[in-house]
């Protein structure tokens, strides 16, 4: 008995225990939870600010943005929404009845939470009955809207929850349904009241008539399920319901509830104009606005996209005018791009970027007419193979600064015999020929795979990956599909790079500063507060005298590899690229740069199939054209030939060892290459 005593008293103790523990950790879990709230600049922008304007600045002959600010007046959000900002006081009490009585009936009695409501919610879904109300007040729906937050989880109702209550020590009744009412999703693009009215009805909220509140107010319980005009039914039917509440909770009279159950809807659509296009340059400033505001606010792209519709703010893009005006001009005739032997224009697109600063200048997403905004797009969306454009990054950088080769060391183009390709001979040169013995600035302006491959087994597979995701910021790579040689040093990747990710890392050879692509500097509100500080950001990947050196390897890729007698510019100012070739020739690519401006092309198929040029590389032939003429038009970019740092130097060296000739070396086997050399003491 004593036994069983102290075993009782035990457990006694143990149970207390676990149950402090558990009272403390709730303590603290509900006290890290009740901090929760809505981003201040979110409930600011829900109130609307007109629509958003664009501006770029003239760019100087040196490449600098200048001036005032120049409004873009041809271009605008045009993302399909509607916005039609409401204040409380236009807004008619019998729409605000309607959405209260649907939506949340003890709306002006809560702080927030309606627990009553909230409880029914739980028993019906433990025990798996039905409700047509859920348990979320429309305080916490604004903050699900503000947020764009909608997971099944208990830690976000739990964030939802305070964050409701929060905003209701902070607004008043009339402020959050005010911005409820101005930010929901009524339908075929209308957020809000304000776009309903005007969309459905062609009238001001201020004049809708009982019937046309009900039906408004029907929609946003399920918007596709209960959309006017195409499901008229379902919105009758979920109007019906609407009135029933209201009638019930005394918001109209019994004559009121009658006459509007036998009432039509009449809807009054106005067939809308043809909205303007954009360039692709705006579509890209408003996908990157929209990212970066979406990951700033913790909300979700679609609810960012809204926001950025209706905010009223200045977006202050870096687009140079003249040559995104080039762009537009080149890539819309479709009589500049040559037709394959199917007699089929494959796609193509080009992003043009400052190099010192990362600042995109132009983009060009396909060609032809564009037809339609925030449509598909080849320089940004489009992932593919980059093919031996991918090589300069992947393996000679690295090599190069690593000091495990230079311009004249001696590498065999022969084969690697590897078990996963079968002990076949692997890689193939493009040309299906081996060279045996061969310098890296053969192999490099020559696009030897064999050599390619036999470096990177010097760099090392995981510091070449780690070099291309970490310190260059190429996405979308695999760390198990895109970590082996035939992804890092043929660019055979599983996914792919977009040209832009691909031209972005290009920037590594100017001063061997990485600079990451932007499309604009900063995003202000209609007060001039900055929402959104895109400022330069850049960090050092290699030497300025590695950068050098791969800068004038790929000089050799334009005079004497596989861009020779492509490119005409070189006339005008020295050109450094690379050319890229996928499998089967789905994919061709040029990525070129001058001292002032680095560029890149991309051509292919939807659905990849071969471009059968006879071998010659279009791309690089769009890039001379464009650049030729950017070159002729412009006063920009006037710099002619590349900074290369003292301490790199071009020397002699013997081209059978790769070595410092000696006297005995006749002049025939002496060539001439860049190397670095010791700073003098």
């Amino acid at each position: 008995m004593r036994r069983f005593g102290k075993f009782l008293l035990i457990l006694v103790i143990t149970l207390f225990f676990l149950f402090s523990i558990l009272v403390v950790a709730g303590a603290i879990i509900l006290h890290r939870y009740s901090q929760s709230h809505v981003d201040e600049a979110l409930l600011d922008v829900s109130k609307g600010g007109g629509e958003t304007e664009f501006y770029r600045y003239e760019v100087s002959e040196l490449g600098e943005y200048i001036g005032n600010p120049i409004l873009i007046e041809d271009a605008s959000i045009n993302s399909g929404a509607k916005f039609n900002y409401v204040s409380y006081a236009e807004i008619p009490k019998e729409l605000i009845d309607a959405f209260v009585a649907i939506e949340d009936r003890r709306f002006w009695d809560h702080n927030g939470i309606d627990f009553l409501r909230s409880g029914k919610a739980v028993l019906n879904y433990v025990f798996g009955g039905k409700s047509s109300f859920g348990g979320s007040t429309i305080t916490q729906q604004l903050v699900k809207n503000l947020t764009g937050n909608d997971q099944r989880l208990i830690e976000r109702k739990l964030i939802e929850a305070f964050s409701a209550m929060n905003l209701e020590r902070e607004y008043d009744k009339s402020e959050i349904i005010e911005m409820y009412l101005n930010i929901i999703n009524l339908a075929n693009g209308c957020s809000g009241i304000g776009a309903a009215a005007q969309y459905y009805f062609s009238k001001d909220v201020s004049e809708l008539s009982l019937r046309e509140s009900v039906a408004i107010a029907a929609i946003t319980n399920n918007p596709s399920k209960y959309d006017p005009i195409r499901h008229p039914e379902e919105n009758q039917k979920r109007s019906e319901t609407v009135l029933f509440c209201m009638h019930k909770l005394g918001y109209i009279s019994e004559e009121q509830y009658r006459a509007t159950l036998c009432e039509d809807l009449v809807l009054n659509v106005k067939s809308k104009d043809i909205s303007h296009v954009n360039s692709w340059y705006i579509d890209t400033v408003i996908e990157d606005v929209i990212s970066d505001m979406a990951k700033k606010y913790g909300i979700s792209r679609k609810n960012a996209s809204v926001l950025l519709y209706k905010g009223g703010y200045k977006i202050y893009t870096l687009m140079d005018g003249n040559i995104q005006a080039i762009l537009d001009d080149y890539f819309s005739n479709i009589e500049n791009f040559p037709e394959n032997i199917d007699g089929s224009i494959p796609e193509a697109s080009m992003v043009i970027i400052d190099p010192h600063s990362g600042n995109i200048l132009g983009i060009r997403g396909g060609i032809g007419e564009k037809k339609g905004n925030r449509i598909f797009n080849y320089a940004t969306n489009s992932k593919r193979p980059s093919g031996s454009a991918i090589k300069p990054l992947s393996v000679y950088a690295l090599a190069i600064e690593r000091g495990l080769v230079n311009w004249s060391s001696i590498v065999s183009d022969t084969p690697v015999n590897q078990s996963a390709h079968g002990g076949n001979p692997w890689p193939m040169n493009a040309n299906r020929k081996y060279n045996g013995d061969v310098t890296v600035e053969y192999a490099l302006s020559h696009s030897l795979n064999t050599v390619a491959v036999k470096l990177l087994e010097k760099v090392g597979l995981q510091s070449s990956f780690d070099f291309l995701t970490r310190t260059l910021g190429i996405s979308s790579l695999d760390v198990k599909e895109d970590s082996g040689y035939a992804s890092l040093a043929l660019g055979q990747h599983s996914v792919g790079i977009s040209l832009r990710e691909l031209v972005s890392a290009y920037t590594v050879f100017d001063e061997g500063l990485k600079s990451k692509s932007r499309t604009y500097c900063k995003v202000t509100d209609m007060n001039g507060k900055i929402i959104l500080d895109n400022t330069r950001d850049c960090h050092p990947a290699i030497s300025r005298e590695t950068a050098a050196i791969m800068t004038k390897l790929m000089q050799r890729v334009v005079d004497e590899g596989t861009a020779s007698g492509l490119i005409t510019l070189t006339d005008r100012v020295e050109v450094a690229g690379k050319t890229g070739t996928t499998q089967n020739n789905c994919d061709k690519y040029f990525v070129g740069y001058t001292p002032s401006l680095l560029a890149g092309v991309w051509q292919g198929y939807d659905m990849p199939r071969s471009l059968e040029y006879a071998g010659v590389n279009y791309s690089a032939v769009i890039w001379d054209d464009v650049m030729n003429m950017i070159y002729e038009r412009t006063n920009s970019y006037d710099n002619k030939a590349f900074t290369i740092p003292h301490n790199v130097k071009k020397l002699n060296y013997d081209s059978s060892t790769g070595l410092a000739p000696n006297v005995f070396d006749s002049p025939a086997v002496q060539q001439e290459g860049w190397f670095k050399v010791s700073d003098p003491e």
